[in-house]
């Protein structure tokens, strides 16, 4: 019997979530070189509810697995925010802090010049750090027209998303995102107004 692919796993836990996901599969073998014939990239994308997308990504060079959605903020709002490591602050010079010290502890805020403050308070750091600690290293990123090419409905819009590097198809960690990134990412768009 042949193992179900990583593609097939994740098809099969969003159905036991009741949504029903798009697929695109581009095969890029006759474009690449010999070593390389079998290479493609998957894309999965789900509405989750009312203007939050799921969407899963694999190719060759990279994945990522996340959730998003448009929020309302100002053209200048982009930024991104990782749980802190001790080493961040060689990695990320533009460095924000909120001013508020356990949220400076836990969390790295990187952008040129916005500071979250409105987005980020005491319940969605909360929220941020516990899907963080199911396992996988999630991050909370809000851009402009971010993942346009991917999800038709966020083309010219403020797009925030929370995602994690990886391909995930597992139902408990499928079910961490969903549950606690769709009910962080409503908090920070209440937040928002």
């Amino acid at each position: 019997m042949e193992e179900k692919s990583g593609l097939d796993k994740l098809l099969e836990n969003l159905a036991k979530f009741d949504l029903v996901p798009d697929v695109s599969i581009v095969d890029k073998g006759t474009l690449l070189a010999p070593q390389n014939r079998f290479a493609h990239s998957h894309t999965v994308t789900a509405l989750l509810s009312d203007s939050i997308y799921f969407v899963a990504r694999s190719n060759v060079s990279s994945s990522f697995t996340g959730i998003y959605s448009s929020i309302n903020l100002p053209e200048e709002a982009e930024y991104k925010v990782f749980k802190r490591n001790w080493f961040d602050f060689l990695f990320f010079p533009k460095r924000q802090k909120l001013g508020v010290k356990y949220t400076d502890e836990q969390l790295t805020i990187v952008s040129s010049r916005w500071v979250p403050s409105k987005e980020l308070n005491s319940e969605n750091v909360h929220l941020f750090l516990a899907v963080n600690k199911t396992g996988r290293s999630y991050n909370l990123v809000v851009g402009n027209n971010y993942l346009s090419s991917i999800v038709e409905p966020l083309t010219d819009r403020k797009v925030i998303g929370l995602e994690t590097n990886d391909w995930i198809h597992g139902a408990e960690d499928l079910e961490n995102l969903l549950k606690i990134g769709e009910e962080l990412i409503r908090n920070i768009k209440h937040a928002c107004g």
